[in-house]
This record gives structure tokens, C-alpha cells and sequence, in this order.
């Protein structure tokens, strides 16, 4: 009776912290997803914008373009600043992930090589597709981010700059400098989380899985 009392006393702790991990991680990765595409959704309006700096049909004022550009100045700012405030929380936990998820790729991908038994196969495999699946998300919206932050800057020469004063044409040219800034999120103080990253992770896995499996035939 004791040890039954037991076993549903740990059945009852190991479920909870089950249920727990999955709530936790499910909405950290939903969060940091979310939060991804927005950041993305909001650089995309910003250009649009700047394409519209002086009108759309007919050309806006001086004084009307000069709060336009003002008003683009001030949103890329706070963009940026808020990009690195959500990359400082980031960024420290992506760094574990990345190793972690390095480790674990490669481990359970040798496994999957020595398991001899069906089922413990397709859970081995089921493990190494979404532990893949994880880090290429992450990898593919931060990736995106980049991109779209690269191709910021076009956004001022779409619009009717070449009809504008002297004066305005500056101040198109600093607005473009500013916009020039890359953003692009970070695992950490050695590397972006980008596409390229993602295939980096991949190979360094698989180059840690022949290497397992060299030893294991010598």
C-alpha cells in the first residue's frame, strides 16, 4: 500500500512537470514567433510608408513631407530600440538552445542508427523532426527579419523624391542611411540566428555523428 502511494505520488509529480514544460515551452516558442513576425509586419509597413513620404496621386507640401519623414525617422528608432531590448531577452536563451539542440541532434540521430526496436525508432525520429522543425523556426522568421530590414532602405528612393528641393533630397539621403541599419536577432555574442546558422547547426551535428559512429566501429 505504501509503494502504491508511492507510485502515484511520482506517476502525479512527473506529470505535472510534463504538462508544466510543455506549457512553458510551447509558449515561449509561440511568443518568440509572434514577436518575430511582428517586428517583420512593422518593417514592411514602414517602407510602404516611406514610399508614400510625399504623396501617393498628387504631391503633399513641404511642411506635410517634413512630418512624414519625421514621423518614419521616429518609428525606425523605436523599432530598433525595441528589436534590441527583445534580442537582449533573447538572445542568452537562444545561445543555450542552439548548443543544446547541436548536441541533441546529433546524439539522437545516432541513435536512431542503433535502435533496434520499432517503436523506440519512430519516437527517436519523431524527437529528431521536431527538435529540427524548433530550431528552423526560429532560424527562418529571424532570417526573414533580416531580409526585410536589408531591403528598408529602398523604400524612400520608391517614392517621388526626384521631383522634391535640394534640401528635401538630403534629408531622403539621411532617412536611407538610417534605414540602412541591419536587424537580425542573435544567439548570443558568436552568432545570428539566421538560415545560414540553421544549416551551420546541421552540419556541425551530422560531422559529430560520424564522428560517434567511426568510433564506435573501431
Amino acid at each position: 500500500k505504501d509503494n502504491l502511494i508511492v507510485y502515484l505520488f511520482s506517476m502525479l509529480l512527473q506529470l505535472y512537470a510534463t504538462i508544466y514544460s510543455l506549457i512553458y515551452i510551447v509558449a515561449f516558442d509561440a511568443n518568440a514567433v509572434s514577436t518575430m513576425v511582428f517586428f517583420r509586419g512593422e518593417l514592411e509597413l514602414l517602407r510602404r510608408d516611406s514610399q508614400i513620404l510625399f504623396g501617393t496621386n498628387s504631391l503633399v507640401n513641404e511642411e506635410t513631407a517634413r512630418v512624414n519623414l519625421s514621423k518614419c525617422q521616429k518609428r525606425h528608432q523605436d523599432l530598433v530600440k525595441y528589436v534590441k531590448l527583445f534580442d537582449s531577452c533573447l538572445s542568452p536563451i537562444m545561445l543555450l538552445y542552439v548548443i543544446v539542440c547541436s548536441v541533441m541532434l546529433c546524439a539522437t540521430a545516432y541513435q536512431l542508427t542503433v535502435e533496434t526496436n520499432a517503436m523506440q525508432k519512430f519516437i527517436t525520429a519523431e524527437y529528431l523532426i521536431f527538435g529540427v522543425s524548433q530550431l528552423f523556426m526560429f532560424c527562418w522568421h529571424s532570417n526573414e527579419v533580416l531580409y526585410v530590414s536589408k531591403d528598408l532602405s529602398l523604400g524612400p528612393y520608391e517614392s517621388m523624391w526626384w521631383t522634391r528641393s535640394v534640401s528635401e533630397q538630403k534629408d531622403i539621403s539621411i532617412l536611407t542611411d538610417q534605414f540602412n541599419k541591419e536587424i537580425v536577432f542573435s544567439a548570443g555574442p558568436f552568432t545570428n540566428i539566421t538560415v545560414a546558422t540553421f544549416i551551420s547547426i546541421l552540419k556541425g551535428a551530422y560531422s559529430y555523428y560520424t564522428l560517434l559512429s567511426q568510433s564506435e566501429e573501431d
